[in-house]
């Protein structure tokens, strides 16, 4: 077996599981959260009532430094925001979320 020296590679355990690959990554809920993150995210979903993070209330996980926001059993195109606090997360995915619908809602007026 060979050993990885990235340190990248040891924190994360990239798996092939039916030729579908993902991350094992601890999910958490805004309420796990280390208490300054939870107030932050939650004074962002209160700011922002009626945007998909808040509607959807994505699950958390932090891989390396970064940190992912995301709905649904595994990550997807769309679905998912990243950044380097959980605040910064639930801004990209209302951000992609919004991209997604409005990207189907053009197609389908075509």
């Amino acid at each position: 077996m060979r050993s990885s020296s990235a340190s990248a590679s040891q924190s994360l355990a990239i798996q092939k599981c039916v030729g579908v690959r993902f991350l094992n990554v601890v999910s958490l809920q805004t309420e796990e959260l280390p208490s300054v993150f939870r107030e932050d995210v939650e004074d962002f979903l209160k700011a922002h009532p009626r945007s998909p993070a808040t509607q959807l209330r994505p699950k958390f996980g932090v891989v390396g430094s970064v940190w992912v926001a995301y709905v649904g059993p595994k990550l997807q195109r769309g679905c998912t925001g990243l950044g380097p606090t959980p605040r910064d997360a639930l801004e990209e995915f209302n951000l992609r979320f919004m991209q997604r619908l409005i990207s189907r809602n053009s197609l389908a007026r075509e």
